[in-house]
């Protein structure tokens, strides 16, 4: 299936809403006339979209097709961007989407450049003004992109495992990202070792504990350094980590780039 055809397309955005920490979904299902995304910024919830289906967090777009039943569940509360657009080569709307076009979950691997769309897309005052629909469009678009360019051909996606467990796991790591804890107390609190914990935290949400608990505390960082003037020792307290050198080095290795230099590089 090439993908060749899809760098000739763009997102032509109709809506674009931001929903921050919502608990539940008004409807369990819904069916859409265009396509959707549900962009993760935060949480996570339960999917299924065609033959696709699984759980979603930061670093996860979630598309759905037009006509296609859209089921979906909270897990833990979320934060998420729901765009509404149709696909467009030049003027004209594509009718039957093309087989190029990612459908189900797709993931971001460069967090830093999807939470720097995330952020921009925010500051707009008005997220409905034709102009700021525009703008947003070409954030879509790079996020699409940037997917396109990670993958170099459409993602088969493997079903997750749904484990009411683990769903209880993710949120007690929510709960404690902001505070130093040991994984281990974690795992003894849901009756597992360490290595049983691991395993099926990963057949539930396709990713080990720590390197969940990482992706938490480094989004929260990446805001910190953005939206404040809080230097590198105190958001290093606020997400967790005993000090600043530790996250210093942690972000360099995740991120390819200092604390210091994604702040002067990210700040509008």
């Amino acid at each position: 299936m090439a993908l060749s055809p899809f760098w000739s397309f763009h997102p032509q955005l109709i809506q674009c809403t931001y929903w921050d920490q919502k608990q539940q979904f008004s409807y369990k299902v819904d069916t859409y006339n265009e396509w959707i995304i549900f962009a993760v910024e935060d949480g996570a919830f339960e999917y299924e979209i065609m033959q696709h289906s699984g759980t979603a967090v930061f670093g996860d777009i979630v598309v759905c097709p037009p006509g296609a039943p859209f089921y979906r569940e909270v897990l833990t509360p979320l934060s998420f961007f729901f765009f509404r657009f149709q696909w467009m080569n030049g003027s004209d709307p594509i009718v039957p989407f093309h087989e190029s076009m990612p459908v189900g979950k797709i993931t971001i691997r460069d967090t830093r450049r999807l939470a720097s769309d995330y952020y921009r897309i925010k500051q707009l005052p008005d997220l409905t003004d034709p102009f700021h629909l525009a703008w947003i469009s070409l954030h879509l678009k790079d996020i699409l992109y940037l997917y396109c360019f990670e993958s170099g051909q459409p993602q088969i996606e493997k079903p997750l495992r749904r484990d009411p467990l683990m769903e209880h796991a993710v949120a007690l790591i929510k709960q404690k990202a902001s505070e130093p804890f040991r994984m281990k107390s974690l795992s003894d609190s849901l009756g597992l070792n360490p290595v049983q914990f691991t395993r099926r935290f990963q057949a539930a949400l396709g990713t080990t504990p720590s390197e969940y608990l990482t992706r938490i505390r480094l989004q929260k960082a990446c805001t910190l350094l953005i939206t404040g003037s809080l230097t590198v020792e105190e958001v290093a307290e606020q997400c967790g980590y005993e000090n600043g050198y530790y996250l210093s080095r942690l972000f360099s290795k995740k991120l390819k780039m200092s604390p210091s230099l994604y702040r002067r590089t990210h700040q509008l």
